[in-house]
């Protein structure tokens, strides 16, 4: 499959200024990605570390205006570009009436209180925490004790298998993890449910051979393409070689083999106030492409995109994962917890 990499420089300059880290290069694209959150509420930021710094100007050398805790949650304005926060992303957030932080401090997000629904259908439904964290209790939440709960993170995904109701009226879904099997209350309103066709794939008139995706670690960029051209790109964020150990995402030719959308994945980040830093529950969007592990996947941990920063997998923005996700080979049925196949899109990491 010859590759027309004709725009490329164009596409990469325009990703590391679109909002989100990714674009749709053409109309292809027929069944456009439903956040299940209103696109028109505030956008906010979730801080990820404490003493995270907000300055004057949207650069390091700037006046310090003001110290941030981890998951405080602030409003943003404008996104602009300043200083380099890596090689690859020169994105900054505007904070009104304060200041700028840098993009990679702050997971954007929203906060929408959904409708809730009294019951489950088909024993399970894919659901995407909606507000930019919520508690996830262990227990019954009016028989738990105030640190009996996991923090659940903007855009994760999790399987909805219940609904509880308490004796005051709250309502809340229950949550399975896949990896356990353990359960955890969520309050149902911070759960957007996804119906069927949030999950339809798209683009299935392509034939599967007149795909590809290549993943660039250079400059740390995925590209998809249809008959050689490029339809999306997403910057991106690959391996690394942590403490001597190698964990960079090997060159190769791959196929996407497995598919899951929500997997609890272990991790060293500090993500949150969890009992245990490493467990990242609800990674969103998850498409495999080595017999290891190594994954597209979305990621609410951290976005510092642009730079090589992971444990070998392919860490997204969430939309972007999930395009990839509906794009690609092999299509996962809706109510599929997994789906496993030899015959999956092609991947080429150079």
């Amino acid at each position: 499959m010859k590759r027309d990499l004709s725009r490329r420089e164009f596409l990469k300059a325009s990703v590391q200024a679109a909002l989100g880290g990714f674009i749709t290069v053409n109309a292809l694209f027929k069944n456009p990605l439903a956040t299940n959150v209103d696109p028109t509420s505030p956008l906010l930021g979730r801080v990820f570390h404490h003493d995270t710094i907000i300055y004057k100007e949207p650069s390091f050398s700037s006046q310090v205006k003001q110290y941030l805790k981890m998951n405080e949650v602030l409003p943003l304005g404008n996104e602009v570009m300043g200083d380099a926060i890596n090689a690859h992303n020169h994105s900054w957030f505007e904070v009104p009436n304060y200041g700028y932080l840098p993009a990679n401090s702050i997971q954007p997000v929203r906060r929408q209180i959904t409708a809730v629904r009294d019951h489950i259908q088909a024993n399970r439904e894919l659901g995407v925490i909606s507000v930019p964290y919520t508690q996830a209790w262990t227990a019954d939440p009016s028989k738990a004790s105030e640190e009996d709960y996991q923090l659940f993170f903007y855009g994760s995904t999790h399987w909805i298998v219940g609904v509880y109701s308490e004796n005051n009226g709250d309502i809340y879904y229950k949550v399975r993890e896949d990896r356990w099997g353990d359960i955890y209350y969520v309050e149902a309103n911070h759960v957007a449910l996804l119906n069927e066709d949030d999950l339809l794939p798209f683009s299935t008139d392509v034939p599967p051979e007149e795909k590809m995706i290549e993943v660039i670690i250079e400059d740390q960029m995925v590209i998809a393409y249809e008959y050689g051209k490029a339809v999306f790109m997403s910057i991106a964020s690959t391996g690394i070689l942590d403490d001597g150990i190698d964990l960079s995402t090997s060159p190769g030719s791959y196929h996407i083999n497995y598919k899951r959308p929500s997997r609890h994945m272990v991790h060293t980040d500090l993500i949150g106030d969890n009992d245990n830093d490493n467990e990242l529950y609800g990674v969103p969007w998850v498409s495999y492409f080595t017999s290891s592990g190594i994954a597209f996947h979305g990621t609410y941990w951290h976005n510092d995109f642009g730079t090589q920063r992971s444990h070998g997998c392919v860490n997204l923005p969430i939309q972007a994962a999930r395009w990839i996700y509906l794009w690609s080979q092999p299509v996962v049925p809706p109510s599929q917890e997994k789906f496993v196949s030899n015959k999956g899109t092609l991947v080429i990491v150079t």
